[in-house]
């Protein structure tokens, strides 16, 4: 099994924490934005997909940088 783990990401759901948190997500964001759903469209197909056939045990992060601090 397999698993995608996104970062801080622009949406509905974290549109009231944005401005309380927002400058402190982004100074700890190496990209320097919040991601957006989009973001994770790629990831998510790719382990979805038969290119992903050989991969298992993995945590895809999609975070913009910010578990590289």
């Amino acid at each position: 099994m397999n698993s995608l783990s996104p970062g801080h990401t622009r949406s509905p759901m974290t549109a009231e924490a944005i401005p309380e948190m927002g400058e402190t997500w982004l100074s700890n964001t190496p990209m320097g934005r919040l991601g957006t759903p989009e973001d994770l469209q790629g990831a998510t197909l790719f382990l979805a997909s038969a290119a992903s056939a050989y991969v298992t045990g993995h945590d895809l992060v999609v975070d913009g940088g910010y578990t590289l601090w």
